[in-house]
């Protein structure tokens, strides 16, 4: 995640009428942030309105505009960004980097009502709409960082508050699944439920937007670390077994650009001597073990104190 937090733009996602610039001001108005339209913004550059751009020079020529307008927006930092409906589509790698992705729903059928078919040359019936909404709503889901409908600005703006803050991610590898049976003597009795729970908490406390992910399979936390580029702002990591000789998850972790802090519930240094030994260490910034289930919040608090200081 490039940027500090505060620095984070906010952009709004949606079908055309879906409220996005109503709510984006609205928005940007509690957070005392700018405000933009990039439809608007089109328009104020060009002369003409987008529906005059789309049918006298076509679709494709609009989305040439398009693009370069957002390309230029998306690199303010700190601003509110309402985009067009087909945005996502044309020029979605634009929006994630720096950015909390927002995606307004609202029902098609009062989207219909609500249109001017003069303004939206691309969605002038329900049926345009439903044919929008079938090629792009996929899109839209997977840019999201929020998803909320347009009747509860309350709840946007405090999801949005949410995600303007540092986010966390906590993966646990092997085995992680089975705390609280697998070697009590060794890990407790607590589970990796109870593991959440303690690290959901804290994250309240510091207001830290915070996700979680196990799994037993190297690639799929792989997957994850990869996934995690331009999302995240750091990363907790137990690998579990894959700590001693997963060369791939090492690679992921420095492929990316978030700091990574590696955790383990026992203290490896004192158990049998390949736990001693970490290849994936060397890609994080910190190594916190046997602190048990503190570790882990010990991790947060070195990537959050990072955050802070970059």
């Amino acid at each position: 995640m490039s940027g500090k937090p505060s620095e984070r733009n906010v952009i709004l996602i949606g079908m055309p009428g879906c409220g996005k610039t109503t709510i984006g001001k609205l928005v940007a108005e509690i957070f005392g942030r700018e405000f933009y339209d990039s439809d608007a913004e089109i328009e104020r550059r060009e002369g003409r309105t987008c529906a005059e751009i789309i049918n006298s020079d076509g679709e494709n020529r609009f989305r040439e505009i398009e693009r370069r307008v957002v390309a230029e927006l998306t690199q303010k930092s700190g601003i509110v960004l309402a985009v067009g409906g087909g945005t996502p589509v044309f020029s979605g790698n634009l929006l994630r980097e720096n950015s909390v992705v927002v995606y307004i729903k609202r029902v098609l059928e009062e989207i219909a009502k609500s249109l001017d078919a003069d303004s939206r040359p691309l969605s002038t019936s329900l049926a345009d709409l439903e044919r929008l909404y079938d090629a792009r709503h996929e899109t839209y889901e997977s840019l999201a960082d929020v998803t909320e409908v347009n009747d509860n600005i309350e709840s946007v703006a405090a999801q949005v508050r949410l995600h303007l803050n540092a986010r966390i991610l906590v993966i646990n590898g092997p085995n992680l699944n089975m705390l609280g049976v697998r070697e009590p003597e060794v890990y407790g009795s607590a589970t990796l439920r109870d593991l959440t729970e303690l690290l959901r908490a804290h994250a309240k406390e510091k207001g830290v937007f915070l996700a979680h992910f196990q799994s037993n399979h190297e690639g799929a936390l792989i997957d994850e670390i990869q996934e995690a580029h331009g999302k995240y702002d750091g990363i907790v990591i137990n690998p579990g077994a894959y700590t001693h000789y997963s060369y791939a998850i090492y690679d992921a972790l420095k492929a990316i650009d978030v700091p990574a802090v590696e955790v383990h519930i026992s203290d490896i240094a004192n158990r049998e001597e390949f736990r001693k030994i970490s290849v994936t260490a060397p890609a994080c910034v910190a190594q916190v073990f046997g602190e048990g289930f503190p570790g882990y919040i010990k991790a947060m608090d070195i990537l959050l104190e990072r955050i802070g200081n970059e």
